[in-house]
């Protein structure tokens, strides 16, 4: 994992750099390339910009990206340890049995609200010197012209990834989720992340998520996977049924389902699954959630976003020209994205579908792959952000 790229070690001169969206990407490079001495503007089309959304896990990746950027004592402070993934079939069948200690001893996720992540970064860049235009969206890729470096991240729903003339495939999964961020005062989740499967259509994700900003209560995420075109009906069906099925599933979360009173408190998310070949034209390089999001499977949206950041300061960092450089972070990013991006693909219908074969083999499978060598070190390689490519190969931590 790159360090913190510093003045000293900079190989360009200072650059009027202009970075569009305030989202993890944006924020990490904003205070990266900011310290690195050059001149970094964020726009950001909120008058007041948050993170929404529910609670998200941080792997060893994520977690070597915030030590990096000076912030990791401020997050682990909010946040839930997690050293276990577990899930089970209806029958109680062990289906996900992986713990971080396996891959590495004392090694561990990160459950988190993203609101802590977000203050994190967004005090960071601001100590950092970075300029930041909030109500202010660009939605001309030639309104940036006058900057050396033009950074695109502003999300999956990117308007100017379009205009860098950058190949691109962004299609929308026909399965999403709805959410919702819970007291746990008492912990009862302890420091696992369960997950609880009936075949592929129904999928309930229970998470620690540490504390909320500006609260002292700990909370959960609550996922449910739910097909996008099955949302309205669950609306129509009303709060107790959809508590129902939750409970069918899993009977032990129904304090938790107490907190919920009213449908407003589920949130509705749509995932897209987007690749690009490459992630520069000329001076303009795209990055975050605009140049690879997945599907949440391998819960790896965020860890990606922070490694793209310190990726890019680096090639700053050690190349002579904006070009090279930004040639440099594509080399360095694609085969590491493209894999998780391909991974993502693969498993999402072995756990949001309607078929049954898929995720019969999934039971059988997935429980056993964990004590047999060589899978079992692919799928801890895989989960704590570290496998480079299908044909192996890990990042330095």
């Amino acid at each position: 994992m790159e360090q913190t790229i510093t003045a000293a070690s900079r190989a360009l001169p200072s650059q009027r750099v202009a970075i569009v969206g305030a989202g993890f990407a944006g924020l990490a490079s904003a205070t990266l390339l900011a310290r690195a001495g050059h001149q970094v503007t964020v726009f950001e089309k909120f008058a007041q910009p948050q993170s929404i959304g529910a609670g998200i896990l941080v792997q060893p990746t994520g977690l070597a990206a915030m030590r990096a950027l000076g912030i990791a004592d401020e997050v682990l402070a909010h946040g839930a340890k997690v050293d276990w993934l577990y899930g089970v079939n209806p029958r109680g069948r062990r289906v996900i049995d992986i713990r971080y200690a396996h891959w590495q001893a004392g090694s561990y996720g990160l459950g988190l609200h993203r609101g802590v992540l977000f203050n994190a970064l967004w005090n960071a860049a601001t100590l950092a010197g970075v300029q930041i235009s909030t109500g202010h969206e660009v939605t001309q890729l030639s309104a940036l012209q006058d900057y050396d470096l033009r950074v695109i991240a502003d999300g999956s729903n990117s308007r100017l990834r379009s205009q860098t003339t950058l190949a691109c495939k962004d299609n929308l999964y026909p399965w999403g989720a709805v959410w919702a961020v819970l007291p746990d005062a008492q912990r009862s989740y302890g420091s696992t992340l369960w997950q609880w499967y009936r075949q592929a259509h129904q999928m309930l994700g229970i998470m620690p998520t540490g504390l909320a900003p500006g609260s002292n209560t700990p909370v959960v995420s609550l996922f449910w996977s739910l097909r996008a075109d099955r949302y309205a009906a669950l609306q129509d069906a009303g709060l107790q049924a959809w508590k129902d099925s939750v409970l069918a599933l899993n009977p032990q979360c129904e304090a938790l389902l107490a907190h919920i009173t009213h449908m407003e408190q589920l949130t509705w998310a749509r995932y897209h699954d987007i690749v690009m070949p490459r992630y520069h034209a000329g001076n303009t390089v795209v990055i975050g959630d605009a140049a690879h999001a997945t599907s949440p499977q391998l819960g790896q949206g965020t860890n990606l976003a922070l490694l793209d950041a310190l990726a890019l300061a680096h090639s700053m960092a050690t190349h002579s020209d904006v070009p090279s450089a930004l040639a440099a972070y594509t080399r360095a990013r694609k085969s590491h994205l493209h894999f998780y991006s391909q991974a993502s693909r693969l498993l999402t219908p072995l756990f949001q579908s309607d078929l049954t074969l898929l995720p019969w083999l999934r039971d059988v499978f997935l429980a056993y792959s964990s004590s047999w060598p060589l899978l079992k070190g692919v799928n801890l390689q895989t989960l704590v952000g570290v496998r480079k490519s299908w044909l192996g190969g890990q990042l330095a931590l």
